[in-house]
């Protein structure tokens, strides 16, 4: 009920969210708007209103359940319709339009005859599938007028649907280059319908007041909640290292080495030792600490670690095992199976295959076997670990381990350390032991349950917060032996609500997916998770805080990835993700039961196709096809694919999704088909926040100019498919922009009028060109929000008036800055450049500075004086003397280059 309450709170501030500075409601005010809005503004008030004072009662039971529901789907409804004012607003600001397409001069008669034409328009709506609708652009020079009459016949336009005219075959006016050589279609207009937003307003009101009225009624019935919510207290690390001792296992783990590099297994050609036992007990951690043992890295000549988890897919583990295994002199190009025996013919070799959970064929584990017995070298062993008996019977060579809870020692001693650090306890704080006892009964011994519950208690040493902790009735509901879901759930709720659902969110990626902060944190922004915090704190700062806040708690856990921070989750935890998000989220893959009843409020679908047989591709279709029949598609809020989808499946998905107009996330990863064959009304989907498009090819360039009107978009990552395109100037237009990821920094350079932009937080190469509209230097100076800039071209700035104008030094998120003078240019002048440099002075405390290719006599004053940096690159400088490097506070790492 807790959760169901606090994620009713979040949907209302969303929806809150546009009407929050007042802008919306002054511009609906010119559009006969502005009783409508005030009025869904107050209602959404009152929800709010009413949902806080619910959050300091005791509410329960199935009825208030449904209740809150309700106000969580009538509140989603006027986000939607309020996110989508705000998008005609965004429109007219951009473009000086009046009502999003006409462009005459406002005037009291034609306001008559727009309403007149927009009632029209309303009652003659049985076609329409929203308030919104595209028009094709006006290729006959007909007054605007007549074009959005003839617009008003139109619905969403079907797949593939070309605007009129010839404009998708020929050049624009400019001449401009075209998108990787293919012509640019002309960008479609979009109609506004007044008449059909007020009646949906008033219906959303008309929804929201009697469930509103009943939950106000019930509340005062309800008992008050006396204990302070303790989940609002910030989380205290503990100093605990990511790699923390191995407590009780030292035996078992000294009986394995031993075994392999001395005893009984050292005389047989290859031995397969499982080690089995529930989630969260400590197998991968005991396999870890043997595998990096340094006599076993001494013992055998080729070490391997894969993680199989859920899909045992065999040209995967075998494509794996050979990027283990050094290449040997004179070996034959061949099958991974034949590349494999080549390498380890004379070789003694350790592979640990972790977390095996099924096998797709009964034969494929022979068939993994077949390659790996050839070796002629005695004692070579493969370790497993999995959760299931039936696994260890299958591959076994030798009696399995099983692995048990702790021992009670040992698990106190695991427990305290997560609780109290390395520290021991004090005298004045013996008084939370007997309570800590009782708690620790509750864990089975489990190593993961001692750290999601010790990193909860050591939050706050005190009796009230252990005692609510104990009694929580998450343990109720702890029935079998080696259950610690429980304990699992219950940090989980500790957690703050906006914790909550980052973690929870994580449920939309496949299971041992190595996650990076960028890919978390930038998904958090696009679902609207984060919320501005103080003044000079950024979404990007939030949402690194929230993740360094769950790495403390135990629910992400940080390692490298090819020398590249990561961060992975256990797999026990991400069943729990799944758990506590399956109202909103649904994760399909090819092993999943799809259920006859879907949950009403799922908004948000992932679907996995990595490591799938072709078996589990027919399931997985017979899947999709069955969800067809019971998911909302209106109301999906997300989708992501991960994984290459076969040409099978897109008529599958396209069929699927083709109502989905609502979505603010977008994840196509591996794509190798038409955008639109999938969301047939793409340039529909005007709600947009994060769009990721992978791989891609290339027969759909115009995709850039349809992104360009996707208003709201605050990150889009273009995969590979954009490597040679050329951005459009209407890129400018996507004013909420945080974030462009592009296959090649280069591409910054064509963003025209990047000055729009005012959210962006990175700009990695702006090229100063003052011959060029859109390019001059103050086209910097309200990118406030930037944390990465780099400045090329600097010698075309001849004075410290254009200098200033960057406004470097306001910009106070900057971390990383590069200033770039072109090498290869004809002309210096080495005054001018001086004091070109002294203009660009960024703020005090910016990390990383590069400075290239500058010929001033001298360095900048402010280095090392009024700025600070901890990494300086000095590339082709001409200064005769250096600044003084050693006097320079906190400078850890500098690079100078001729």
């Amino acid at each position: 009920m807790d959760a169901l309450l606090s994620a009713a709170q979040w949907v209302v501030g969303k929806a809150l969210a546009p009407v929050a500075d007042g802008l919306l409601e002054a511009w609906g005010a010119t559009k006969n708007l502005g009783i409508n809005i005030e009025a869904l503004r107050m209602e959404l008030l009152l929800v709010k209103a009413t949902l806080e004072t619910a959050s300091h009662k005791k509410v329960d039971g199935r009825g208030m359940q449904e209740l809150l529901g309700k106000l969580r789907d009538s509140a989603l409804s006027a986000e939607d319709l309020l996110d989508e004012l705000d998008y005609f607003r965004i429109h007219d600001e951009l473009h000086g339009t009046y009502d999003a397409a006409d462009q005459h001069a406002k005037g009291g008669v034609r306001d008559l005859a727009l309403n007149a034409r927009h009632t029209a328009k309303a009652v003659g709506k049985l076609t329409f599938v929203s308030s919104c609708y595209w028009s094709a652009a006006n290729p006959t020079g007909d007054s605007g007028e007549d074009a959005g009459q003839r617009a008003s016949c139109c619905a969403w336009p079907r797949a593939r649907q070309r605007p009129r005219g010839n404009s998708s075959s020929t050049p624009n006016a400019n001449q401009e280059p075209t998108l990787c050589g293919a012509p640019q279609r002309e960008t479609p207009m979009l109609g506004f319908n007044r008449v059909d937003f007020s009646e949906r307003m008033r219906h959303i009101v008309e929804q929201l007041q009697p469930v509103r009225k009943e939950v106000t009624q019930i509340l005062p019935s309800c008992d008050r909640i006396t204990i302070p919510d303790v989940s609002q207290s910030r989380p205290i690390t503990t100093g605990q290292s990511i790699e923390p001792k191995l407590y009780g296992r030292d035996h078992i783990m000294d009986t394995i080495i031993h075994d392999m590099t001395k005893g009984k297994y050292l005389s047989s050609d290859l031995t397969v030792l499982p080690i089995v036992g529930p989630g969260g007990i400590g197998k991968t951690t005991l396999i870890q600490h043997i595998y990096r043992n340094q006599q076993v890295q001494n013992h055998f000549q080729v070490v391997i670690w894969v993680c199989v988890s859920l899909s045992f897919n065999l040209n995967k583990l075998l494509e794996e095992i050979k990027t283990y295994i050094p290449r040997v002199e004179g070996e034959k190009d061949g099958r991974l199976e034949e590349l494999i025996e080549q390498r380890l013919k004379s070789k003694r070799f350790l592979l640990v295959l972790d977390d095996i959970w099924e096998f797709s064929h009964g034969d494929d584990w022979r068939r993994l076997l077949l390659p790996l017995k050839t070796s002629q070298a005695m004692g070579s062993m493969i370790l497993v670990t999995t959760r299931f008996p039936k696994i260890t019977k299958m591959v076994g060579t030798t009696n399995h381990i099983e692995l048990q809870g702790l021992e009670s020692e040992e698990f106190r001693k695991l427990f305290l350390a997560f609780v109290f650090g390395n520290e021991p306890v004090r005298s004045d704080q013996y008084f939370l032991l007997e309570i800590g006892n009782k708690i620790m009964e509750k864990l089975r011994g489990s190593p993961l349950a001692a750290k999601t519950v010790g990193t909860l208690l050591s939050k706050d040493l005190s009796l009230h917060h252990w005692r609510r902790v104990l009694e929580s009735k998450e343990w109720e509901t702890q029935t079998d032996a080696n259950a610690i879901m429980p304990a699992l759930k219950l940090s989980y709720d500790h957690l703050p609500f906006q914790q909550q659902q980052c973690f929870s969110f994580s449920a939309l990626f496949p299971e041992d997916y190595k996650y990076s902060a960028t890919q978390l944190i930038k998904l958090w922004i696009g679902l609207g998770i984060l919320q501005p915090g103080a003044p000079n704190q950024t979404l990007e700062h939030i949402g690194s805080n929230n993740l360094k806040d769950l790495v403390a708690c135990g629910f992400f856990k940080e390692e490298s990835d090819d020398g590249r921070p990561c961060y992975v989750m256990h797999d026990l935890l991400h069943d729990l993700a799944l758990q506590v998000a399956s109202h909103e989220c649904l994760n399909v893959h090819h092993s999943s039961v799809i259920l006859e009843e879907i949950h009403p409020n799922i908004h948000h679908l992932s679907i996995i196709m990595d490591g799938v047989d072709k078996i589990s591709l027919e399931n997985l279709q017979r899947q999709l096809r069955k969800l067809k029949t019971s998911l909302k598609v209106k109301q999906l809020h997300t989708l992501m694919l991960f994984g290459e989808m076969e040409e099978s499946f897109v008529s599958i998905l396209g069929d699927l999704f083709r109502e989905a107009n609502a979505l603010r996330v977008l994840r196509l990863d591996k794509i190798s088909f038409s955008v639109e064959s999938i969301s047939h009304n793409f340039s529909a989907l005007v709600h947009l926040r994060y769009l990721y498009l992978g791989t891609k090819c290339e027969r759909e360039m115009h995709l850039l100019l349809t992104i360009s009107r996707f208003y709201h978009l605050r990150i889009l990552h273009l995969g590979l498919w954009c490597q040679n395109c050329h951005l459009p100037k209407e890129l400018s237009n996507l004013v909420n922009m945080r974030h462009l990821y592009t296959p090649r920094d280069e591409l910054h350079s064509d963003i025209f009028n990047v000055g729009k932009l005012r959210l962006l937080a990175g700009l990695w190469v702006f090229r100063v060109n003052k011959k060029s509209e859109g390019f001059e230097p103050s086209q910097l100076e309200h990118l406030t929000e930037l944390s990465e800039l780099g400045i090329y071209n600097l010698e075309n700035i001849h004075t410290k008036e254009e200098a200033a104008k960057t406004n470097l030094g306001e910009k106070i998120h900057l971390e990383k800055l590069t200033l770039d003078w072109d090498s290869e240019r004809s002309n210096t002048e080495p005054g001018v450049e001086a004091v070109v440099l002294e203009n660009l002075q960024p703020h005090r405390y910016l990390q990383e500075l590069c400075i290239r290719g500058h010929k001033g006599s001298s360095f900048p004053t402010w280095l090392g004086d009024k700025v600070t940096v901890e990494s300086l690159h000095l590339s082709g400088v001409s200064w005769q003397c250096l600044p003084p490097l050693g006097k320079m506070w906190g400078l850890g790492k500098v690079i100078l280059e001729h």
